[in-house]
């Protein structure tokens, strides 16, 4: 009996340490599953969306091809809970005469739900600009022309944590751009581009 009692309480002192030892902090060297992200923690990331459509009718066939990605900072301002910003590289070919390249960024904030097993469903918001020029025509017939957008992005990635420094992130996400675009003499043209697809990333937590 005295040998059970020694057991037992030796057990009960060890599961605050296990516990504790389930969460990442600032300084995460403990072993085992990812179940929370602590306040205080940074995380770096790469990532992006590649978005490619085909469009035929008739004699007119159209291929249109938009990627929008980059590297960015977050950092867990709350448990779970991480605010940060990206600077980004934006390529839309809207049509074989006509395609834009534009540089920005975005503020963003995440949630992250728990799923199990080092894996979260992770929520995004992030709204910014991109500032570029759009090229329309082709060979000697090339009109540039000055672009701003504003930006937002809504995700709803899934993120895993193989270890407990390095994250992967995949799931949909849909990005925005209202903005115009104007030659150097004339009025300005508004436009609207939404693109859907599945963004993908890989992050390094300390």
């Amino acid at each position: 009996m005295h040998r059970l009692s020694l057991l037992l309480s030796l057990l009960v002192l060890a599961t605050p340490s296990l516990a504790g030892a389930d969460d990442i902090g600032a300084d995460p060297n403990d072993a085992g599953k990812v179940t929370a992200i602590r306040k205080g923690v940074k995380e770096l990331d790469l990532g992006g969306i590649f978005v490619l459509s085909y469009d035929k009718s008739g004699g007119q066939s159209n291929t249109r091809m938009s990627t929008l990605g980059g590297a960015g900072f977050q950092f867990f301002i709350n448990d779970n809970f991480s605010a940060g910003a990206n600077f980004l590289f934006n390529y839309d070919r809207v049509s074989s005469d006509e395609h834009s390249t534009a540089f920005g960024g975005t503020a963003f904030a995440s949630f992250h739900v728990r799923l199990g097993l080092g894996a979260f469903l992770r929520p995004t918001f992030g709204a910014g600009a991109l500032f570029g020029t759009r090229e329309i025509g082709s060979g000697t017939t090339i009109t540039q022309l000055t672009q701003t957008a504003l930006l937002v992005r809504v995700g709803l990635p899934f993120a895993y944590f193989p270890s407990r420094r390095v994250v992967l992130q995949a799931g949909p996400e849909i990005n925005v751009s209202i903005g115009n675009f104007k030659p150097d003499v004339g009025d300005s043209q508004s436009f609207t581009s939404i693109a859907g697809g599945f963004g993908v990333g890989v992050g390094y937590a300390f």
